[in-house]
């Protein structure tokens, strides 16, 4: 007998109940019905709840009955982004292309199903201070890599004849400290055969024309689910797994941190050995790093905030990075998001990345 409560309240049907599947189930069934989701699954205290319109005519049944429930958000943007995605990224003058991960559930999911000792149970957690959830996984065996399905990762088809195709990936590090650990003894081999798994799933990528891979790795920086912050020797394994990971072509990665301060771990994270690394200026204490510190890598800005749907101002923008460059004397400086965009509204994060390209030419002026 399922444990989830409907109200009826005649523009909307509402849902809670004690267990998500459960609750994502009923929600899920309505839509494959014609309803369409007015608020995703979330958790409110103890209890998960969601909330659709009322069935509407059976033909949309057959269109959406066999979606998951992340899959039905992504249905809904997808034909958006194949119109004014990449083109639209590329008038406003960016370089590289993601397909927006429209089909990810969460952002550890692709990884998980990619993974041999690693299963994907019922518990859903919080990603960080964001009102979005993921399903934990558990680390049952030895992590090698599976069956890896390209597909998974990359909606090909939404980037043709686009060169320059980015994926993002949760770093060794972040993948660990976000799974149950059932197997493993001893940290540091988890962290460097996650590493070993996950330098597959790269492999596979690049046949399919990904030319840049974003390591993610904000549990180097924040920590809210944990007692006590991490150490500097867990720095060290973890700064260790993504040498691993990087070391047969550095030039093709990029690091990055948010929603914590990078401050103490920039000199660090400067060392290694890849293309870039990223930092979220909303959260970093500049005023701590020290004077005009030198790198050659690029240094990508998180000068928009991924979480608020307020449109930062490109004269703010422009002139925070270049209170941030009077500190760090970067190659090259880009600006970004300070995470996914996938957190606001498709027409928020538009007006957000017009803010950035609008900035990124005030910056180049005042140079």
């Amino acid at each position: 007998m399922s444990g989830v409560k409907i109200l009826d309240a005649g523009d909307k049907l509402l849902f809670s109940g004690a267990q998500p599947d459960e609750v994502e189930a009923k929600l899920r069934y309505f839509v494959g019905r014609g309803s369409k989701i007015i608020s995703p699954l979330s958790r409110v205290g103890s209890s998960w709840v969601a909330a659709c319109t009322p069935p509407s005519a059976p033909e949309a049944a057959d269109r959406t009955a066999s979606l998951l429930l992340s899959d039905l958000d992504a249905a809904q943007r997808e034909s958006a982004a194949k119109e004014q995605g990449p083109c639209r990224i590329e008038s406003l003058g960016f370089k590289h292309f993601s397909d927006g991960s429209l089909d990810w559930q969460d952002q550890l999911r692709p990884v998980t199903r990619s993974l041999k000792g690693v299963e994907s149970g019922t518990r859903y957690s919080r990603w960080f201070d964001t009102n979005t959830f993921y399903q934990k996984p558990i680390i049952v065996g030895k992590i090698s890599a599976g069956d890896i399905d390209p597909k998974n990762f990359l909606r090909a088809e939404l980037l043709t004849e686009k060169r320059g195709r980015k994926v993002t990936l949760p770093g060794p590090y972040t993948f660990s400290q976000l799974s149950e650990n059932k197997h493993y003894k001893n940290y540091a081999d988890l962290l460097f055969d996650i590493a070993i798994a996950e330098r597959e799933i790269i492999r596979r990528l690049k046949n399919e024309g990904v030319t840049l891979f974003q390591l993610s790795e904000p549990c180097l920086v924040y920590q809210p689910y944990r007692e006590s912050f991490r150490d500097h020797s867990e720095v060290e394994q973890a700064l260790g797994a993504i040498r691993s990971l990087v070391r047969e072509k550095p030039g093709d990665f990029l690091v990055q941190t948010y929603f914590g301060d990078a401050a103490p771990l920039l000199p660090d994270l400067l060392d290694l050995p890849v293309f870039g690394v990223g930092i979220d200026l909303f959260e970093t204490d500049v005023s701590s790093l020290s004077e005009q510190e030198k790198t050659s890598k690029a240094l990508v800005l998180g000068v928009v905030d991924s979480r608020e749907s307020f449109v930062e101002n490109p004269n703010w923008i422009a002139a925070t990075a270049r209170k941030f460059s009077e500190k760090v004397d970067a190659r090259d400086l880009v600006f970004a998001s300070n995470s996914d965009l996938k957190f606001v509204p498709q027409g928020i994060a538009n007006q957000k990345l017009e803010a950035l390209s609008k900035a990124s030419e005030l910056f180049e002026e005042s140079r």
